[in-house]
C-alpha cells in the first residue's frame, strides 16, 4: 500500500479521536495526540482515585468507537494512572484487484 496513503489514514485518526471513556462512564482527559509517519500515538492525562479498571475506549469526533480494550484488575486508590494508545497504520493483503 502507497505510504502517503498509509501516512494519510493515521493523519485523519489523530485528527478524529476525541474522548477516552474508562470503565464506560468516565472521561479521561487525552493529553497528546503525535503523529510519526504512520505510527500515532495518543496519551492521556493522569488520573486518579481509581479502585478498579474494566475497560478503556478511544472515541471519535461522533462518538463512535475507534478501539476498546478490556481488562479486570484492581487500582491502589493512591495510583496515578495514565493510559497509551499506540497505532500503526499497516497496508494489508489482498486479491490484488
Amino acid at each position: 500500500m502507497n505510504t502517503a496513503y498509509l501516512e494519510r489514514t493515521a493523519q485523519d485518526l489523530c485528527m478524529r479521536a476525541s474522548t477516552i471513556v474508562l470503565n464506560g462512564e468516565q472521561t479521561v482527559p487525552i493529553q497528546s495526540i503525535q503523529r510519526t509517519g504512520n505510527q500515532v500515538v495518543i496519551m492521556t492525562q493522569g488520573i486518579s482515585g481509581l479502585n478498579k479498571i474494566t475497560s478503556l475506549r478511544l472515541l471519535d469526533e461522533n462518538g463512535n468507537m475507534i478501539t476498546e480494550r478490556e481488562a479486570n484488575f484492581a487500582v491502589v486508590e493512591s495510583q496515578q494512572a495514565e493510559f497509551t494508545f499506540r497505532f500503526v497504520i499497516k497496508g494489508g493483503k489482498g486479491n490484488g484487484v
